[in-house]
């Protein structure tokens, strides 16, 4: 697989690093992500823009953030893409022009699974589920705020969140996406100062039964704003791709 990525950031230089052989380029238009690149000793090629065509890559990962995720409708024309900043796709108009681009080129859109797991059970139900809940808990100096107890920050639908809190809710796209919609999806963000990690909690309930997840994310060491688990969820995205034996 030949693969272009969009962003230099934790996610985007995790893969790069580990998916070294198969990397053709690497785009970021940080001065900073330049410099993190050249101490990296890396061999593929850096640009400050998406190059024309897409490099030749057959897929393209953006890693950078929503607003970077409309020039994937151009990348469409030319490779499959992945998206890691899936909230952007709370914008409707941009989730049917990316889906339909896809479609008249015959192409696929990847969404890994990021900080949470489950996608699988959670889409085998689908139109059967009657609630879907996500409570996200981190420290309040992850959200921008300096609280001294547990505050409920945010409650509402998941089109909202995203908006609202667009660096820190992928997780709440993504479960949306795999259940009943950005509208009837609910999210909870909670600023816990005794929190020392972020926390994900799903209640979904329908009619084949009830599933309550939890998960416990330690940070990337590179940023601890993003999961570690995020960065191995593309990982395993992109190497199931070309595998023989497919699970879930």
């Amino acid at each position: 697989m030949k693969i272009g990525i969009i962003g230099f950031g934790s996610i985007g230089s995790f893969l790069a690093k580990n998916l070294s052989k198969e990397i053709l380029w690497v785009a970021d238009i940080s001065p900073e992500a330049r410099k993190r690149f050249k101490s990296a000793g890396l061999k593929c090629k850096f640009y400050s823009k998406i190059p024309a065509k897409c490099g030749g890559a057959n897929l393209v990962v953006e890693a950078a953030s929503q607003k970077a995720v409309p020039l994937l409708a151009r990348c469409l024309h030319h490779s499959d893409v992945m998206m890691m900043s899936v909230g952007a796709l709370a914008d409707e108009r941009l989730q049917k022009q990316l889906v339909s681009v896809a479609m008249t080129n015959k192409r696929k859109i990847y969404l890994p699974s990021g900080a949470i797991g489950g996608m699988d059970a959670i889409s085998s139900v689908g139109g059967k589920l009657e609630l879907l809940l996500l409570e996200t808990t981190k420290p309040p100096a992850s959200l921008g705020r300096n609280d001294k107890a547990r505050t409920v920050v945010f409650e509402g639908s998941a089109g909202e969140a995203c908006r609202l809190y667009p660096q820190n809710v992928n997780v709440s796209a993504t479960l949306s996406l795999a259940g009943i919609g950005f509208g009837r999806t609910v999210v909870r963000i909670v600023s816990d100062p005794a929190a020392k990690s972020n926390t994900h909690k799903i209640f979904a309930r329908s009619a084949a039964g009830t599933m309550m997840l939890e998960f416990e994310n330690l940070p990337s060491p590179e940023n601890p704003k993003t999961s570690m688990l995020a960065a191995l969820s593309a990982l395993r995205r992109i190497r199931k791709i070309d595998e023989t034996l497919q699970i879930g």
